[in-house]
């Protein structure tokens, strides 16, 4: 009996957890876009949070002439167009337009409060691209006065493989920075770094601590020379 109380306790705990995921997820939307003209249009998707008050999700999307694109994102989702420069707000789809197409050549009803949403969405998005740029490696050297140098890290073999390259930035203790991508003799990552940067190259995942990995510094950046060619062995 006791046991059995035990298994029940457990699988309420499961379900209570699962329930409240459940409730902080927000709920995704599925819609077609469609382009009836015979024009190409730049056309983009911001997913808002309410709660949050700022975007927190999207991507911008070329649409060819008579053609459409499916979409899944959670909502509301903010649909816009790319006009001279500018955004232009074109429909705010939620969960009640699950499935739904929308045409880009038609008028859809926008409320005061989404416009106003949109608009400071766009405005919390813009500061915190401000905050990324400022905290960014080029950012850094300009203000310190660290000259950035070219490196071209190229892979060992003439057939891609996934590699892992870290750097060690001499202002930060920050081991998490660098990139993972396939890389080849002819497939290469050309990248700006400051003097005095180390170059590791790592086993695995160097930005998970779960992950062990053994890693090997094959470059320390001087400023005696502009351009550099490191290859990973």
């Amino acid at each position: 009996m006791k046991t059995q109380i035990k298994s029940l306790l457990f699988i309420c705990s499961l379900l209570i957890a699962f329930i409240g995921k459940a409730q902080t997820e927000p709920a995704r939307v599925s819609f077609t876009i469609k382009n009836p003209s015979l024009k190409n249009k730049l056309i983009g998707f911001s997913s808002y949070n309410t709660q949050l008050q700022k975007i927190t999700g999207g991507y911008g999307y070329g649409l060819n002439a008579l053609a459409s694109h499916a979409v899944n994102l959670p909502t509301p989702v903010y649909v816009y167009q790319e006009k001279n420069g500018k955004r232009e707000l074109f429909c705010v789809v939620t969960q009640k337009d699950d499935g739904k197409v929308f045409f880009i050549n038609q008028s859809y009803e926008i409320t005061r409060e989404q416009y106003l949403d949109f608009a400071r969405a766009e405005m919390t998005q813009k500061q915190h691209e401000k905050i990324q740029d400022e905290n960014s490696i080029e950012s850094i050297a300009k203000k310190q006065g660290i000259k950035l140098v070219g490196v071209n890290i190229k892979g060992a073999s003439w057939f891609p493989s996934m590699a892992h390259v870290r750097y060690e930035l001499p202002w930060a203790n920050d081991k998490q920075r660098g990139f993972s991508s396939p890389l080849s003799k002819t497939k290469n990552n050309y990248v700006f770094l400051p003097v005095g940067t180390k170059i590791y190259q790592c086993s695995d995942k160097f930005w998970d601590s779960n992950v062990k990995f053994t890693e090997k510094l094959l470059l320390t950046i001087e400023g005696s020379k502009d351009d550099y060619t490191v290859s990973l062995q």
